[in-house]
């Protein structure tokens, strides 16, 4: 399996949603009572949707506002847990 950046990945995110386009994603939902990361999640036609500011959503600089297309149902996600980006490892 490949690998990417995902500081490069979320840059495509940008340029494949811009464009109109949808990405495959995986990442891990974070457990709070734990303090670490839960289930996966398999997402197949992502793209991204609108950030909120800081002062809207704490910590939004550090998180990934998505829409599933097949489902219409809008997520967010940590970009630290997305392991996953178009069927390529994410690598800090």
């Amino acid at each position: 399996m490949n690998s990417i950046d995902l500081y490069i990945a979320v840059a495509r995110m940008k340029e494949i949603t811009k464009a109109g386009g949808t990405f495959s994603l995986k990442f891990r939902k974070y457990d709070r009572q734990r303090g670490r990361g839960g289930d996966l999640v398999c997402l197949k036609a992502v793209r991204l949707r609108k950030k909120p500011t800081d002062e809207q959503v704490q910590h939004a600089d550090h998180k990934l506002f998505i829409v599933d297309t097949e489902t219409g149902e809008a997520r967010t996600c940590w970009q630290i847990l997305v392991v996953e980006f178009e069927g390529m490892k994410t690598i800090l």
